[in-house]
């Protein structure tokens, strides 16, 4: 509970007019009043002190959280921007032996199956090579995943 201070009205504005007693006691009470004053300020100050180095430690430790969380976010989309293209390797691939397919077995009723056949073999050919493309880009996604998982299980989660 606060302690409540007289306010300034009690005390007379002209004390040459007071007895010595009456004066000592004024004075005293100011004192007092002064006294507790000082130290109510001191404690303020304190706990203010106390409370911008709290937010100080707060401030850090989210600079810390977000620091990693944008490494991690971007190890994500650059994973998923790997994803896509290996997605759009293969999509182009299997269209490309789709189309060919499709051409050879039209081709193979006219007799005229020699030069799809050429064509749909060349399609094969870059399907593999897309098909090894993309392995090796997954394994590279693959990389990053383990390196993001090592990451998040190397903070013991206190800051999280």
């Amino acid at each position: 509970m606060p302690i409540l201070y007289p306010p300034t009205g009690t005390f007379p504005s002209d004390p040459g007019a007071l007895e010595r007693s009456a004066l000592e006691t004024l004075y005293l009470h100011l004192r007092h009043n002064y006294r507790g004053l000082m130290v109510s300020r001191g404690q303020y100050r304190g706990q203010a002190q106390r409370s911008q180095e709290a937010m100080h430690q707060l401030e850090q430790k989210l600079r810390l959280i977000a620091e990693r969380e944008a490494s991690v976010r971007k190890e994500a989309y650059e994973m998923l921007e790997i994803v896509t293209n290996v997605v759009g390797e293969l999509e182009d691939a299997g269209d490309d032996l789709v189309n060919e397919f499709g051409l050879y077995q039209k081709g193979k009723s006219t007799y005229q199956g020699g030069r799809f056949i050429g064509r749909l073999v060349g399609a094969v050919i870059r399907f593999i090579r897309r098909w090894t493309g993309t392995k090796q880009q997954l394994a590279a996604i693959v990389e990053k995943q383990q390196a993001v998982q090592l990451s998040l299980e190397g903070t013991d989660g206190t800051d999280r």
